[in-house]
C-alpha cells in the first residue's frame, strides 16, 4: 500500500490531515519513496485498479517504489513499463504526497505524462479506465489518490489550480445534501458540459466554471425558488473575490438565475445560456430515472400508479412537443437527445415500460 491525501504540491507546501499522526515518543517511522504517472490523453486520464494486498479493488495512478540509486523519472518509467507494457513521456511534477501508514511514512512524487509508445495492458492491475472530469469521482480511489483531483480538475479544465481546489472541496460537496437528482455527479456534468460549449464563445473559462459549480447552490432553500437563492449565495461568497471583480461575480449570479428550465424569459447573457444549456443534461434514460427518483423523495406516500401518473405528467409538461423547455446554444448536443426522448415520451407502452424497469430499481 503505497498512497495517501495530498500533502505538498509542486513548488507549494499544503498542510493536510494525516491517517495516522506519528507518535512523538515511539521510534522514527521506516520511509518508503515512490513514484505515480498521471497519464493523460487528450482531456482524459489514466487511472488502475489494485488486483492485490490489503488495498484490493481501490483506484489509484499507476506507478511504484523507487529502487536504491534510481531517480523518481527513472523509476516510473520502469514500473510503468513493468505494469503496463508501455513507454511514456514525462512532463511537470504535479505533487508530492506524503502520507503516514502505521507501519511507515510515504512519500509519492507525481508526474503528468503521456503515452509514447504502446497502449495499456494490465499485467498487475484488475481493471483500468481512462476519465474525464467527470468521471474522476466516479471510481473508489486511495486517499492520496483522491487528494490529487483538484490538481487534475485544474488541468483538464485550464483554471487556476486555486480556484478548482475551492470549488472542488468547499463548493461541490454541497451538493451532497440534495436529492438524487442534485448530487455532486449532476454538478460535475454541468461543469463538463459548460466548459464544452464555452468553447465557441468569447467568455471567461473561469467565470463560466464557477457558476456552473454554483448554480445549484440554492436548493437548500427547496426547488421554487432555488434559482433566485443561488444568486443570492453567489453575491455573498466573499471568497469569489479571490478570483473575480464585482461586475464578474454579477455575471456568475445572473447566469445562476437564469439556469431555470420553466423561465419564460431567455437569459441575459451569454454565460446564462450556456449554463441553462449544460444543467439540460438531456439524456433520456438519465432524465426519467430523475423524475422517478425526485417523486419518491418528495411524495414517498404515492403509490406505484401515483408515481407513473406523475412521471407522465411532468415528461409532457416539460419535454414533450410543446413543452416548456428551451434549447438555447446552438453548438449543445441536447436537440437529438431530446428528439429522441420525445419518441419515447409518444410512445406510452415502450414509457410504461422503461418506468416499471426502473421504479422497480428505486425502491428495491
Amino acid at each position: 500500500m503505497r498512497k495517501g491525501p495530498t500533502g505538498q504540491t509542486a513548488g507549494q507546501a499544503h498542510q493536510h490531515p494525516r491517517q495516522s499522526p506519528p507518535d512523538p515518543m515511539t521510534e522514527p517511522r521506516k520511509q518508503i519513496e515512490v513514484v505515480a504517472a498521471i497519464i493523460r490523453r487528450e482531456d482524459q486520464i489514466f487511472a488502475t485498479q489494485r488486483g492485490y494486498g490489503p488495498w484490493k479493488d481501490w483506484w489509484e495512478f499507476p506507478g511504484g517504489k523507487i529502487e536504491p540509486g534510481e531517480s523518481a523519472e527513472a523509476a516510473l518509467q520502469r514500473e510503468i513499463r513493468e505494469e503496463l507494457g508501455v513507454e511514456i513521456a514525462l512532463g511537470e511534477k504535479l505533487a508530492t504526497v506524503e502520507w503516514d501508514y502505521p507501519e511507515f511514512h510515504l512519500r509519492m512524487q507525481c508526474f503528468m505524462a503521456t503515452l509514447r509508445k504502446g497502449e495499456p495492458h494490465l499485467m498487475e492491475h484488475e481493471s483500468a479506465r481512462w476519465l474525464g472530469y467527470k468521471d474522476l469521482h466516479d471510481v473508489g480511489w486511495l486517499p492520496a489518490d483522491r487528494g490529487l483531483l483538484p490538481l487534475l480538475a485544474s488541468r483538464l479544465l485550464g483554471i487556476p489550480e486555486s480556484l478548482a481546489r475551492y470549488m472542488e472541496e468547499q463548493v461541490i460537496p454541497q451538493y451532497a445534501s440534495f436529492d438524487k437528482a442534485h448530487q455532486e455527479n449532476h454538478a460535475r456534468e454541468v461543469i463538463s458540459r459548460a466548459m464544452e460549449m464555452a468553447a465557441h464563445y468569447p467568455v471567461d473559462r473561469n467565470v463560466i466554471y464557477a457558476a456552473a459549480a454554483c448554480h445549484d447552490l440554492g436548493l437548500v432553500a427547496g426547488r421554487e425558488i432555488h434559482h433566485l437563492e443561488s444568486g443570492r449565495i453567489i453575491r455573498a461568497d466573499t471568497c469569489l473575490r479571490e478570483w473575480f471583480n464585482p461586475s464578474q461575480i454579477e455575471c456568475i449570479a445572473q447566469a445562476a438565475e437564469d439556469h431555470r428550465a420553466s423561465s419564460k424569459q431567455a437569459p441575459h447573457t451569454v454565460e446564462g445560456r450556456i449554463i441553462a444549456e449544460a444543467d439540460r443534461l438531456i439524456v433520456p434514460e438519465q432524465i426519467i430515472r430523475r423524475t422517478i427518483q425526485y417523486g419518491l423523495a418528495h411524495y414517498p406516500s404515492l403509490p406505484k400508479e401515483g408515481h407513473w401518473e406523475r412521471t407522465l405528467e411532468h415528461l409532457h409538461e416539460k419535454y414533450a412537443e410543446g413543452g416548456y423547455l428551451r434549447l438555447w446554444i446552438p453548438e449543445s448536443p441536447n436537440a437529438a437527445q431530446l428528439d429522441r426522448l420525445r419518441a419515447i415520451i409518444r410512445d406510452e407502452s415502450r414509457l410504461r415500460e422503461i418506468f416499471e424497469k426502473m421504479y422497480a430499481e428505486e425502491v428495491a
